[in-house]
């Protein structure tokens, strides 16, 4: 797995090239472990937040000591044109887990500053496409990943500082407050789905539940999560139906706007469905939501939208 200082290295970057940028009046920290004969998992999380963001979010994990590495991400407030910086390094053996991207909340960024670095260092560390299907739903199409395979940490940890670079200098200190109501809704939709994404694919909240108990796990989601858009971990769904997604249109349901769509005659369900996606993405949203549901079902008269 990668060595204890290539983990901590992009935390310190990131932290030495942003820390003018952070406020330490919403700074928090949180630390929560679990060691048994297996070993220790444990995770240790810091945030901040900024100017134009309403959380930075930095952690280090361990996962019954077989597993270790760290997470950036930088979520948004949704009144910016800021995109998403995400980062990941981590692993077990000598296979890693890696991921480096500027995910958009606005389809109109413009990506030429980034294209290449990103031809880059995709031929350097000989990286195809990305394996993992859930991080494509969310991920631009300049997103390098590597899943359990042989990577070169050490110039997947430069891939970061100049993926960086290009977020602060190109996206970040320029970003600009957003006045049409609509961008500030795509934006708030777009940041809603990365955490709904994050937190319903990724393990990691199922593996901490495990280890600590679901309150611990849901803290740190919390944490992470809580500002506006706020996600919080599914409560029923899960136990009840699969998850809705559209796959051809890139769009996700959250679980009160499925729940409100299936509270209807079962035979109008798949009409009533595949009309709300379609008009969702049609206006450019990727996740249906329950406030969004209302308001597409309004306008087609679902009955159900009452």
């Amino acid at each position: 797995m990668p060595s204890k200082k290539i983990i901590l290295e992009p935390l310190k970057h990131f932290y030495d090239s942003f820390k003018e940028e952070m406020s330490v009046e919403d700074h928090m920290e949180f630390y929560c472990n679990r060691k048994t004969e297996d070993g220790e998992t444990f995770l240790r999380l810091e945030t901040y937040d900024s100017e134009k963001l309403s959380r930075v979010v930095m952690e280090e994990y361990s996962i019954k000591s077989k597993m270790r590495g760290s997470v950036i991400m930088t979520f948004p407030r949704p009144d910016n044109d800021v995109p998403i910086f995400f980062f990941q390094i981590g692993g077990r053996g000598d296979r890693s887990i890696a991921v480096l991207d500027i995910s958009p909340t606005l389809a109109s960024i413009d990506y030429s500053p980034l294209m290449p670095v990103y031809e880059k260092y995709r031929k350097l560390l000989e990286l195809g496409d990305s394996k993992v299907a859930w991080l494509d739903k969310t991920c631009s199409p300049y997103l390098l990943h590597c899943q359990y395979e042989a990577i070169d940490c050490d110039l997947f940890i430069e891939a970061m500082r100049a993926y960086l670079a290009v977020w602060l200098d190109h996206y970040y200190r320029p970003g600009k407050t957003l006045s049409d109501p609509l961008e500030r809704k795509l934006v708030t939709n777009a940041i809603y789905k990365f955490k709904y994404v994050l937190h319903h694919y990724d393990p990691a909240y199922g593996i901490f539940a495990k280890s600590w108990g679901k309150g611990a796990a849901d803290a740190f989601v919390h944490l992470e999560c809580a500002d506006h858009p706020a996600y919080r971990p599914p409560d029923t769904l899960v136990s009840k139906v699969r998850p809705w997604e559209n796959k051809g249109l890139n769009i996700l349901w959250s679980e009160r706007a499925q729940l409100l769509a299936m509270d209807g005659p079962a035979g109008e369900q798949d009409a009533r469905r595949r009309t709300v996606e379609e008009s969702a993405a049609a206006a450019g949203y990727g996740i249906i939501t329950a406030e969004l549901y209302k308001c597409f079902g309004s306008e087609i008269g679902l009955a159900s939208t009452d």
